[in-house]
């Protein structure tokens, strides 16, 4: 004959509450590795090690941002172009002002990556196409007057 045992009411209202316990511990244990997660994603972007050289007392601060990708594009019979896909830089270093920095220089290279060629047709010659990327390289000094509490 078996045995068949209820739950009397304070041990169903106490599994319940251990239920929503271990929820929300879980639910805040997820929060805490998302806060991380964006943390580390941040000070990884320009403005994050920004801060963290600001931070550390360094006096100047160097960062590279692409500004510019260009890919090569050959047609069969028709010839060569690129594709090209830019950015631009000012929120990016309008935030590393605000983290305490001021801009002193700016400078631009085009980075090549390869290039793609063909016999032009029917004619002598051949199409070129270059692909690679121009990255902008900016020096800052520290400047306490441009820190913004963020």
């Amino acid at each position: 004959m078996a045995f068949i045992s209820k739950k009397t009411p304070e041990q169903q209202a106490q599994a319940t509450a251990e239920k929503e316990r271990k929820r929300q511990e879980a639910a805040e244990r997820q929060r805490a590795e998302q806060a991380e997660r964006d943390r580390k994603a941040f000070l990884s972007t320009p403005v994050g090690r920004a801060r963290q050289c600001f931070e550390q007392g360094d006096l100047v601060y160097q960062c590279s941002i692409d500004v510019m990708s260009q890919q090569a594009v050959i047609v069969a019979m028709v010839g060569s172009t690129t594709l090209k896909q830019t950015t631009d830089p000012v929120a990016v270093l309008n935030a590393v002002c605000r983290e305490g920095w001021e801009l002193v220089n700016g400078s631009f290279v085009f980075v090549e990556q390869g290039q793609q060629s063909r016999d032009k047709f029917m004619t002598s010659g051949q199409n070129v196409a270059v692909k690679g990327e121009t990255v902008g390289y900016y020096l800052f000094k520290r400047r306490e007057a441009n820190r913004k509490d963020s």
